[in-house]
């Protein structure tokens, strides 16, 4: 990507993975037969750490099909010393490793099309969705969360800062690339701790209806109340 580097500018860094475990990521088509771009093999990516992104990269990226090869706008979200892997849109969500030489840095693409939902994604690009998810399921508990703000945890989570009936807390979402699971946590930023153990799913959907968050509400409130003393 460039004479000087081989991968995009990262102020922020958020962490490592071994490359092969970032796997290659196709729609799903049902019967109908797509022809799937490549992507390198474990052996070409030769064991090397890779980089996650802090935030995703607009790029342009030339992806091998079996008897093509595709010049695609795409998003950069992690890399080696040696290839970068990718993400783009084209009747669905594709990722996959190509050769860093066969990436260049882009300006972002227009919006052409409605924003994908990011629930059953693994990158979670808008809160929006989860956050709704987490209103209804508090309240069936008799609980409201309001937010606040929200920031990207790298290219694979999100933190929602917010409160639940007065109490001020940050709401964590995330995803691990490794493992392809979704992972939810609530944290009392008064009493900075985690109110419940966090819940990994296959799915954020799965997750979110798994959180114990009675059992957080409860923390949360006996963690709000003032001290008394003793008789």
């Amino acid at each position: 990507m460039g004479s000087d580097t081989k991968h995009p500018d990262t102020p922020h860094v958020q962490r490592s993975v071994r490359a092969d475990t970032l796997e290659q990521i196709e729609p799903s088509y049902a019967a109908e037969f797509v022809p799937r771009p490549f992507s390198l093999t474990p052996a070409e990516l030769g064991g090397l750490p890779a980089t996650l992104a802090s935030e995703p990269t607009s790029v342009r990226a030339w992806v091998r099909y079996p008897a093509i090869a595709r010049h695609v706008q795409a998003l950069a979200l992690a890399w080696t010393p040696r290839a970068v892997y990718v993400e783009w849109e084209d009747s669905g969500t594709h990722r996959v490793w190509v050769w860093a030489p066969a990436v260049e840095r882009a300006a972002p693409a227009p919006p052409t099309a409605p924003p994908r939902p990011s629930v059953d994604m693994l990158s979670v690009r808008s809160a929006e969705p989860l956050v709704e998810l987490v209103k209804a399921r508090l309240a069936r508990s008799g609980a409201e969360f309001v937010t606040s703000t929200e920031r990207p945890a790298g290219p694979f989570g999100v933190v929602v800062f917010g409160s639940i009936d007065q109490h001020h807390v940050r709401l964590e979402l995330s995803a691990d690339p490794t493992t392809n699971t979704c992972v939810v946590q609530l944290f009392d930023l008064t009493a900075k701790k985690v109110l419940v153990e966090r819940v990994a799913a296959p799915t954020f959907q799965e997750a979110i209806e798994a959180y114990a968050w009675a059992e957080a509400i409860d923390a949360l409130t006996l963690s709000g109340e003032p001290d008394h003393e003793l008789p």
